[in-house]
């Protein structure tokens, strides 16, 4: 799209950057996968090349990059390796939320520097959040935490205890060293982010590191004085949290159709893939793949477009906006699943084994797909009560799309 030719000269350089370690990354991702884990070596290439430091504020020496720079880097690693393309969106999108906080906080998070791996947890069991003198104590277990093994700060959110209604969620930003890592990552896709599940048992967190989602993720948080010239720490946040998905979804099933093509044209070359009667189903079910993830990219950067632009003017999205964005956000992953999987369908049983990239790119891209973030339900819902003229305020449809 021409609008992406005129970003920031390091958003092209961040591209490049991440292409040129395309071919290290393919070489292990089968390994990445075994290992449940992304390796030190990949871990350290990221590092080097300001790949996890694209969104952390420029005070702190990181590349204050704006939001289509994460998005794009992403789905440029997601057609090699979608696990490390996970790490640099979501995992590297964390950057923005400590940017949001205290200064003072950001100080003690970036002291060492910009290469800070933070990661999250959100969805608990089990949680028990105590107020005492001076801050919380809190313990329990949190699920999905990504990129933990390598991390050296965590946020995990939490019901405030202090509140009887259904909204309001709390913050708590802790050192490493202060939970427990639960190997449980035993899964069939998205293997190499680990996101295991977290320990915490009657952990303090003093209360300058808890901080109220609501206001960290809302418009102007405490933080966004100390960064003004970035807008992901100023502009209401959740939209470009939740849309985060777009750029692996995407990668992924490119890396997929492509990968299928060179398969497919290696077969066609054979004595077996000779026999022509079937090659115009073939080629009917390649276009209509290609077609699917053209208008996928149409999507990708429509959804782009409007979350820089509105991160520019400082302003936050229209109710239609935003249920249009969580509309084609859901149609964007329905059209990748839908594409590979007419691909893998065509390909037969040459998909199966584990030395095949495509079987790969299949789970992770099924495991993406299943995120809360882009589900197709309540995503052509939320639009659908917006046109029936249900959906009247804001804030209802913030809380929605959260």
């Amino acid at each position: 799209m021409d609008w992406m030719a005129h970003l920031s000269l390091e958003h092209h350089e961040a591209c490049a950057r991440a292409r040129t370690l395309l071919d290290k990354w393919r070489g292990r991702a089968a390994e990445t996968e075994q290992a449940r884990c992304i390796s030190q070596q990949t871990m350290d290439e990221l590092l080097a090349e300001g790949l996890m430091q694209l969104i952390v504020p420029e005070r702190y020496g990181g590349l204050q990059c704006d939001w289509p720079t994460l998005v794009e880097v992403s789905r440029i690693a997601a057609r090699i390796c979608p696990s490390t393309a996970w790490m640099i969106g979501l995992v590297g999108s964390h950057a923005a939320i400590v940017g949001r906080l205290s200064s003072d906080c950001q100080a003690q998070v970036f002291a060492d520097g910009p290469g800070q791996i933070i990661a999250t947890a959100s969805v608990s069991q089990e949680v028990s959040i105590l107020k005492v003198d001076g801050g919380f104590r809190i313990s329990g277990t949190w699920r999905f935490s990504s990129g933990i093994d390598h991390a050296g700060w965590v946020i995990v959110s939490a019901k405030d205890p202090r509140d009887t209604s259904l909204t309001p969620v709390l913050l708590f930003t802790l050192r490493i060293g202060e939970v427990q890592i639960e190997d449980v990552w035993h899964v069939s896709g998205m293997c190499g982010t680990g996101s295991k599940d977290l320990r915490l048992d009657d952990v303090f967190v003093a209360d300058a590191w808890v901080t109220s989602q609501t206001e960290c993720y809302g418009a102007a948080p405490a933080g966004a004085r100390h960064n003004p010239d970035g807008y992901l720490f100023d502009v209401e946040f959740i939209p470009y949290l939740g849309s985060l998905h777009i750029g692996p979804v995407l990668g992924c099933a490119e890396g997929a159709f492509d990968e299928c093509v060179a398969a497919l044209r290696k077969r066609e070359g054979t004595k077996e893939g000779a026999a022509t009667k079937t090659r115009p189903i073939l080629l009917e079910r390649l276009a209509e793949s290609a077609a699917q993830l053209s208008c996928a990219r149409h999507l990708y950067h429509a959804i782009s477009f409007l979350l820089h632009s509105a991160g520019v003017a400082r302003r936050s999205l229209s109710v239609q906006e935003l249920v249009t964005l969580k509309r084609d956000r859901a149609y964007l992953v329905r059209l990748c699943v839908q594409a590979v999987q007419r691909l893998v369908q065509q390909m037969g049983t040459a998909v199966i084994f584990e030395a095949s990239p495509v079987q790969r790119h299949w789970r992770d891209l099924q495991v993406m797909a299943s995120h809360f973030d882009v589900n197709w339900e309540t995503a052509m819902l939320a639009y659908g009560d917006f046109a029936m003229g249900h959906y009247r305020c804001d804030s209802v449809l913030n809380h929605e799309i959260s």
